[in-house]
């Protein structure tokens, strides 16, 4: 039943796998204790959408794919070995990266409460989940994550020598 839709929750679950562990890492390794406590609830909320990613599956009768958690694990340990050659700290390269590819993971997410409520009517064993309210949450996600994007990019994309001959050494533009 629906095996187009289980995939791509079960992808989406997998996806989950590797924001997680990327979460985490900018949890541990960024040093404005606001981004931390920011990285922090992201994880709360990135855990939660995966129990209701889990929900809407078992509500279909679905099991989640413990094949496609473990390939998201995986995936994210091998993309995670690029970033951290590129280190996830201040000042490096990783980190803006790092942010980049988490703001993209938030994009889909937003992208797959877009899909399915325009589907939920088809569906009524989802009933009273508010795919609106959700996709508005990925966009304050994906919004607050693009803040600590782009002042990392300001603080590495630039050489500091740049920065200083065009008077640019301050913090990001509000």
């Amino acid at each position: 039943m629906d095996p187009y839709l289980t995939r791509y929750l079960n992808d989406h679950l997998a996806g989950s796998s590797c924001a997680l562990l990327l979460i985490q890492e900018l949890a541990d390794r960024h040093e404005a204790p606001e981004a931390r406590q920011f990285f922090l609830q992201l994880k709360e909320t990135v855990t939660a959408d995966r129990s209701l990613l889990e929900d809407l599956l078992e509500r279909m009768g679905q099991n989640p794919s413990s094949v496609l958690k473990v390939a998201g694990g995986i995936a994210a340990r091998i993309g995670g070995i690029k970033l951290m050659w590129e280190k996830i700290e201040p000042g490096k390269l990783g980190l803006f990266e790092a942010l980049e590819v988490l703001a993209l993971g938030v994009q889909g997410k937003r992208l797959l409460w877009v899909a399915l409520r325009e589907i939920v009517a088809w569906f009524p064993e989802w009933s009273g989940i508010d795919f609106a309210q959700l996709e508005g949450q990925a966009i304050q996600q994906r919004d607050h994550i693009e803040f600590w994007r782009i002042k990392a990019a300001r603080g590495v994309l630039a050489d500091e020598e740049r920065r200083i001959k065009t008077n640019e050494v301050a913090g990001p533009r509000e």
